[in-house]
């Protein structure tokens, strides 16, 4: 097991991190081709870190610790799919 860093993320935190960058990822993914994905990618990412005052080497540090026990990172990886899961069926029907 991996010390907590100092500057650990807490887990709720993570979970909502977590989340949002497999949306991210998802979209980025998804873009159309004349998008400039590289462009897309930072701009998310940037939006996500400022949304939760994190650093990327901050998330990084906390997500090693996390996942370095692997019911831990089952369990953030079905909390955060629980999230989109959720998030997901609140959208109305097209």
């Amino acid at each position: 097991m991996v010390e907590p860093p100092a500057d650990l993320i807490g887990e709720d935190t993570v979970v909502q991190l977590v989340a949002e960058q497999l949306v991210i990822e998802s979209m980025v993914f998804n873009a159309p081709p004349e998008y400039n994905k590289d462009v897309l990618t930072r701009a998310l990412y940037s939006q996500l870190f400022e949304k939760y005052n994190v650093t990327i080497p901050r998330y990084r540090s906390s997500l090693t610790y996390y996942f370095t026990d692997q019911k831990k990172m089952n369990d953030i990886l079905t909390q955060a799919k629980a999230r989109i899961d959720a998030q997901s069926a609140a959208l109305p029907n097209q």
